[in-house]
């Protein structure tokens, strides 16, 4: 199974880790010592896994498409930093 991992980002002080396998896409952040992670599947439209196939594109998703579900996980990212640090 091929692993992408995508360039890391800092939230508040918080570290936020993104990567892909297969049609899951997750990120990883550090809270006060603890790890959390989230993840979503999303399905390649078959343009883009025929594109794949023959090599016109490098994975099964386009760079816009990549630009669009990391924006949901910094999102999911962002909810879960927030929500730790202001839990009394």
């Amino acid at each position: 199974m091929r692993i992408i991992t995508f360039k890391p980002e800092d939230y508040k002080g918080h570290p936020v880790y993104y990567r892909n396998f297969k049609d899951h896409f997750e990120y990883f952040t550090i809270v006060r010592g603890e790890l959390y992670t989230a993840h979503i599947t999303v399905k390649p439209t078959l343009i883009n896994m025929i594109l794949c196939w023959i090599g016109i594109e490098k994975t099964n998703y386009s760079v816009q498409q990549q630009g669009k579900i990391l924006k949901i996980l910094r999102r999911l990212a962002e909810t879960t930093v927030d929500f730790k640090n202001n839990k009394k």
